[in-house]
């Protein structure tokens, strides 16, 4: 009987314990939420917040592959001048733009670094290429933007408020004006048509003292047309330049025409009048042909007789794919009044 007892009370000891042991068990905690990239559509697409901030990201660019060749375009084996052998020559492009709201408007950055590679000697025609013999990598653009203020480094105001001089690829055979320089610029834009930009610029290191370079230009425009109005001092020379650009727009066919003015053509060209001679005049066109097509023209001349024509096609393959097969004739050119023939191929693809 006692051995019983002894069982039945070992055994109410083992429920007790079990049920304590229940009482206390340890309940997993239900897994915190995971936060995912939300889309930032406040100042435009393919926006993104960086996780834990209200910061908005965005990344874009391209890859591109150039192949030219000809007299005007093509590899410059024996330094003469003359392009002898074809030529190729490759880009990566990264952008990368950050956005936020604050209680006075927008804060923005801007950064732009090229990935390039040329495989031979860059000789006298890729001296505004942006292609060095081999690989390079450098920082073309990096600025900032908030209130209408705008300080970094990045393409001159002279060439960026009238824009590039057409939608070829060429379009610098007449130059027009300089690009990389570290700047603090303001840019007004009424909402209505009515813009403006002033831009403090580094002269590189040409001039002495502390004077910066300076830009100043006026714009109106108003439905499918536009003016605008440019110049700029090179402190170094004490000379400078000035452009008018005049854009309009007939449905898909665009067409624009700008002019040049070199304070002192005979001293020779100066940072921003880049051009040879007084003046330098420079039209184009663009027009679509197909569903996927588009024809861009460019015309420039200066005082120098320097005549350049170009002309391409846009050919759209797919969204984001271009294939652009471009022709380019240039006379005169410090070539004795010799004239002379390119062409060349790009495939690009953006991102």
């Amino acid at each position: 009987m006692k051995s019983i007892r002894t069982v039945l009370l070992a055994a109410a000891a083992a429920s007790t314990s079990s049920l304590a042991y229940s009482a206390d068990a340890v309940v997993a905690a239900d897994p915190e939420p995971m936060e995912y990239v939300r889309v930032c559509d406040a100042f435009g697409n393919g926006y993104f917040y960086i996780p834990g901030t209200e910061t908005c990201l965005k990344f874009s660019g391209y890859v591109r592959f150039d192949v030219q060749g000809g007299e005007a375009l093509g590899r410059d084996t024996d330094l003469d001048g003359d392009g002898d052998a074809f030529d190729a020559r490759s880009r990566s492009l990264l952008r990368i733009d950050t956005a936020s709201d604050t209680e006075y408007g927008p804060l923005k950055t801007h950064t732009e670094i090229r990935f390039n590679y040329h495989g031979g000697y860059a000789g006298p025609n890729y001296a505004s290429s942006g292609y060095d013999a081999g690989t390079d990598i450098f920082l073309y653009q990096a600025f900032i933007d908030f209130y209408g203020f705008r300080v970094g480094k990045g393409e001159s105001a002279f060439t960026t408020y009238t824009n590039y001089a057409g939608n070829v690829i060429q379009d610098w055979v007449t130059k027009y004006g300089p690009f990389e320089t570290n700047f603090i610029a303001y840019n007004y834009d009424n909402s209505n048509g009515l813009t403006g930009v002033l831009s403090l610029e580094d002269d590189r290191g040409e001039g002495k003292g502390y004077m910066p370079d300076f830009v100043v230009g006026i714009g109106y425009s108003a439905g499918a047309y536009g003016v605008k109005l440019v110049a700029g001092y090179d402190e170094s020379m004490k000379e400078g330049g000035i452009k008018a650009r005049v854009d309009g727009s007939f449905g898909g066919f665009s067409a624009f025409f700008m002019a040049g003015w070199n304070t002192d053509g005979d001293r020779g060209p100066n940072r921003f009048a880049a051009w040879s001679g007084d003046y330098a005049l420079w039209a184009g066109v663009s027009a679509p042909l197909a569903e996927k097509f588009v024809l861009n023209t460019q015309l420039s001349y200066d005082e120098a007789d320097n005549f350049a024509a170009v002309a391409n096609v846009d050919f759209k393959v797919v969204d984001g794919f271009t294939v652009t097969p471009e022709v380019l004739y240039m006379d005169n050119f410090d070539r004795k009044d010799a004239d002379a023939w390119g062409g060349m191929l790009r495939f690009q693809r953006k991102f």
